[in-house]
């Protein structure tokens, strides 16, 4: 840590946000298009007596408001803040449940829990009631968007945030995550041979995978689709036959190894992926 760098206990971070004219002071320096002077910022909030805002104004300087040449900007804390506050993960205690089919494919039911320690959302196959995936989806994602839109919305989320976990990056507390392919997991399903997991080391946040979820990303994946005519990128994965099927099958016990087909018009890519998540193309 630099010398002019302290850390600064958490229950004293967070109880500076604690008031209403702290978080208008944040919010009007979110919505301004550059620095703004004290008068300026003063008019903005809208306070009068402006002792009390200078008052609060120094409480945030520091930390979620940066002063630089006698004009106030926010810091890289100010905007994390302004993102929680209209990603309403904190704000938001219920929200109502939503459902439509989408294509004749798949419905999306969103809802939250209050009281929780994530507020899921959950995807399913109406033919069959089949679960596709559960994970943390913050409430502000249903804002502005029509429930048709969801199915593809939640999909990118998830597949990003599993992308960075393996990374080796928590997207919770940005820690250094650990990932591990598995056969023995309460997360594992009857049908399946085998997993993926990625847990973090500093805040122990967790995501779970069937083995071709994680090959997505894979090069020789992503660039067998494209010359299939699908764009992984583009595309929703969810549509396609051979992530559904969960074909990974063991051919090592010690150490563990995995081999995976993914099959696209009768053609064939195989891989191979290791206890310790090295994976191979074997042959197309």
């Amino acid at each position: 840590m630099d010398s002019d760098e302290r850390a600064i206990a958490p229950e004293e971070a967070f109880s500076l946000l604690g008031n209403d004219t702290r978080i208008g002071i944040v919010r009007a320096l979110w919505e301004a298009d550059e620095p703004l002077s004290f008068s300026e910022l003063h008019d903005r909030v809208g306070l009068r007596d402006s002792g009390q805002f200078n008052y609060h104004l120094n409480k945030l300087v520091g930390l979620f408001v940066r002063q630089k040449n006698g004009k106030y900007e926010l810091p890289f804390a100010g905007h994390r803040v302004i993102g929680a506050i209209l990603s309403g993960t904190y704000t938001h205690t219920g929200y109502p449940r939503r459902s439509n089919s989408i294509h004749g494919v798949s419905s999306v039911a969103g809802r939250w829990r209050p009281n929780t320690r994530r507020r899921w959302s959950r995807f399913a196959v109406p033919s069959c009631d089949e679960r596709r995936s559960t994970f943390g989806f913050p409430p502000g994602a249903f804002e502005g968007r029509n429930v048709e839109d969801l199915p593809r919305t939640f999909e990118r989320w998830l597949r990003n945030a599993f992308s960075v976990m393996a990374d080796g990056i928590c997207p919770n507390c940005s820690g250094r995550t650990v990932g591990s392919l598995v056969t023995d997991s309460e997360h594992l399903d009857d049908d399946q041979a085998a997993r993926v997991e990625f847990v973090c080391e500093r805040c122990g946040d967790y995501a779970s995978g069937n083995v071709g979820t994680y090959l997505l990303q894979h090069p020789a994946v992503v660039a067998f689709h494209y010359d299939h005519g699908i764009d992984l990128g583009r595309d929703s994965a969810w549509e396609l036959e051979w992530l559904g099927e969960d074909d990974a099958r063991i051919v090592l016990d010690d150490p563990l190894l995995v081999e995976y087909t993914v099959e696209l018009g009768g053609d064939e890519l195989e891989l191979t992926v290791d206890s310790g998540l090295n994976d191979a193309v074997e042959e197309m």
